[in-house]
């Protein structure tokens, strides 16, 4: 039985399909309920299914009824995949505490609540797997993305400490760093990003792709085959690690 949040778009989505044609158990959510419908749909068009909730996970009431939900329900949570991000972007200087908040109540308090509300169940059960998406931005700094980028470190903090705590319980802790993704929120950070600037969208595009050494963006179905091998007993003796799927970003 797998949970994850963040699934209406992007890598989130894909990775719920992904996991849903393996053959996993599947408690979808997002705050976006028109995406998580149509991720539903492509999910029953494999001729699977899964269940979904609307979650805002910048509230910890939302993530603690979802997760007590599917315990009661299924009688056992396997994985628990915290997806659900945003990105704001822009100097520092310019950057706005509102946009900072929801940065840090979505990326990393919505992190923090999906680990706190779901350790006890596996501490219960004898065991438990936690994902973390963390980010490139975790591991290098960015111009405009100071805000963004200390969020993302902070995943990866929280990732490699409770993997610490959380190994004598038989629980395994990991992150996942992707590089430049191809999807919505990278989109919306570029025309941002371009707007700003006065330039074309493929021009900051250019740009992104070439911080790697690929010249591409990734595909989300790309990232979410690093997220299924972390999810599977293939990856056993993984814990406190974060698998980066960069293009080569951070190896530079």
């Amino acid at each position: 039985m797998i949970i994850l949040t963040g699934a209406a778009s992007g890598i989130g989505r894909e990775t719920a399909i992904l996991l849903a044609k393996e053959g996993a158990k599947l408690v979808i959510s997002d705050i976006n309920e028109d995406g998580l419908n149509e991720t539903l749909k492509l999910i029953e068009k494999e001729g699977k299914t899964a269940e979904k909730m609307k979650v805002d996970v910048s509230k910890p009431e939302d993530i603690k009824n979802m997760i007590e939900h599917t315990y009661k329900k299924y009688g056992k949570i396997d994985v628990l995949i915290n997806n659900a991000g945003v990105v704001r972007v822009g100097p520092i200087d310019e950057f706005s505490d509102e946009d900072y908040d929801l940065l840090i109540n979505v990326n990393l308090k919505g992190t923090y609540y999906g680990c706190k509300f779901i350790v006890p169940y596996f501490k219960k059960q004898g065991y438990g797997n936690i994902i973390n998406l963390a980010s490139v931005a975790a591991h290098i700094g960015q111009v405009n993305h100071a805000c963004y980028c200390s969020t993302k470190a902070g995943v990866l903090a929280i990732t490699k400490a409770l993997a610490l705590e959380l190994a004598p319980y038989n629980i395994r802790v990991n992150s996942v760093s992707p590089g430049a993704t191809d999807t919505p929120m990278l989109r919306s950070d570029v025309e941002k990003n371009a707007r700003e600037r006065g330039v074309s969208f493929d021009v900051v595009k250019k740009e992104f792709e070439e911080e790697g050494v690929m010249g591409r963006w990734a595909k989300p179905l790309e990232i979410a085959y690093g997220i299924l091998f972390l999810a599977s007993d293939e990856s056993s003796y993984m814990t406190g690690a974060d698998l980066r799927i960069d293009g080569g970003w951070t190896a530079k």
